[in-house]
């Protein structure tokens, strides 16, 4: 848990004078990074509110907001809802390259899903409307357990989308292995109930994302993503899950090459 930040609010960092070219979430950004790295915000504890760090620094919410979304970025804080934004790092990340990921074929798209995992901070029940059932391809009033999830690349932790799954209740023993490095849903679909992957539909659009993810995400209202929704079937055409991925703009990529095969 992160420990309570009890300081007075902070003032302007001497070191980072703004200079009347500088955009003022660059200068907000580097005055925050300086105190972190000296330690006024030591790793765990809680940075000042928004609203505490517009009115210490002068500045609008939404240049804090831009100021503290590189933080993000940059793997220093970490916003919970609920809790706050907590410092987890004295020290910036060297900035990683977008995720490149080749999904033309359904082999291609098994070995994507052995490479991220999945962090749950969420769980609702839904309830297939008429609109859900078109999108999704399943019965209109089938049950679905939905897991609200950051997707994270297995090697670095880095997250690179916000991704709803949803689940048939019969299979709801998947949550209790959605941590740390589990293995893919659909190896524990095979593996625990014995029900096998025959046919993949993949759907990929420009979108926004949403709303509830913009906060632990630290991205803006407004801001777009490549949303990928793919929905797994049986050799029986029924679905058993799917996965709606909001992909971050900036660190995913998708990527497919064809060759020319011989013509008759």
């Amino acid at each position: 848990m992160p420990s309570k930040n009890n300081n007075p609010p902070a003032k302007p960092t001497r070191a980072t004078p703004r200079s009347k070219t500088q955009p003022r979430y660059a200068w907000l950004h580097q005055s925050l990074l300086n105190d972190i790295v000296a330690g006024k915000y030591p790793v765990g504890s809680l940075l000042p509110t928004e609203a505490q760090l517009s009115a210490t620094f002068g500045v609008s919410r939404h240049t804090v907001r831009e100021a503290t979304r590189r933080l993000v970025d940059t793997g220093m804080i970490v916003r919970y809802p609920s809790i706050g934004t907590v410092v987890t790092s004295a020290q910036p990340e060297v900035a990683q390259p977008s995720y490149i990921a080749g999904l033309g074929t359904m082999k291609d798209l098994l070995a994507y899903t052995d490479q991220t995992r999945l962090e749950v901070f969420g769980e609702t029940l839904a309830v297939a409307d008429d609109a859900m059932a078109e999108s999704l391809r399943c019965e209109p009033g089938s049950k679905w357990l939905v897991f609200h999830t950051n997707r994270c690349l297995v090697e670095s932790g880095r997250v690179i989308s916000y991704t709803r799954v949803f689940i048939r209740p019969e299979f709801e023993g998947i949550k209790q292995k959605l941590h740390g490095n589990h293995p893919s849903i659909y190896k524990m679909l095979q593996d625990d109930y014995g029900q096998e992957i025959h046919r993949i539909r993949q759907q990929i659009e420009a979108t926004l994302m949403p709303e509830n993810a913009l906060f632990q995400l630290g991205l803006e209202s407004g801001s777009p993503a490549l949303r990928m929704l793919r929905a797994y079937f049986d050799p029986q055409d029924r679905l058993l899950t799917v996965s709606e991925n909001f992909y971050i703009a900036d660190r995913f990529k998708l990527q497919s090459d064809w060759e020319r095969g011989d013509e008759p």
